[in-house]
C-alpha cells in the first residue's frame, strides 16, 4: 500500500516535470521543474 503510494506520487510529480518542460520557454522555469521531477 504504502509502496504504491510512493510510486504514484513520484510518477505524478515526474508528469508536471515532463509538462513543466514541454510548455516552458523559460531556461530557468524548465531546469526548477526538472528539479521537481
Amino acid at each position: 500500500m504504502m509502496f504504491e503510494h510512493v510510486l504514484f506520487l513520484s510518477v505524478y510529480l515526474f508528469l508536471i516535470g515532463i509538462n513543466g518542460l514541454i510548455t516552458s520557454r523559460n531556461m530557468v522555469r524548465a531546469l526548477i521543474c526538472l528539479e521537481f521531477s
